[in-house]
């Protein structure tokens, strides 16, 4: 069985034993070996499953076949380097001045003393 995970291309190194499967931008998705007992079909419940997952004792993503993985991590990654793009031209689409002026606000309790 094959696991995949998504990293920032930094951090790859702190993942001994698995492979770059696919990369794009700052991300990388990683591929390496996992046990039966770590995957979904594993747990009595989907809670148990991600609570497992959250502590790390369970793979997320996990695949019969290398193929299977690399679709998966392909996918994945142009997924969110499109997500990455959305951001970023969407920050660039953004006009008008990114600082925050004076505003009046009324003090509604406070009364003016007469002359």
């Amino acid at each position: 069985m094959k696991r995949v995970i998504i990293v920032p291309v930094m951090e790859t190194r702190q993942f001994a034993g698995m492979k770059i499967i696919a990369r794009g931008g700052s991300i990388a998705a990683l591929v390496g070996d996992t046990f039966a007992e770590r995957t979904r079909s594993a747990f009595d419940s989907e809670d148990s499953f991600f609570y497992s997952v959250a502590g790390g004792h369970a793979d997320l993503y996990t695949f019969n076949t290398l193929k299977e993985a690399a679709r998966f991590a392909k996918g994945k990654i142009e997924a969110l380097m499109a997500l990455e793009r959305s951001v970023d031209t969407d920050r660039a689409d953004a006009t008008g001045s990114s600082k925050i002026g004076p505003i009046a606000v009324s003090n509604p309790g406070r009364r003016r003393e007469r002359a």
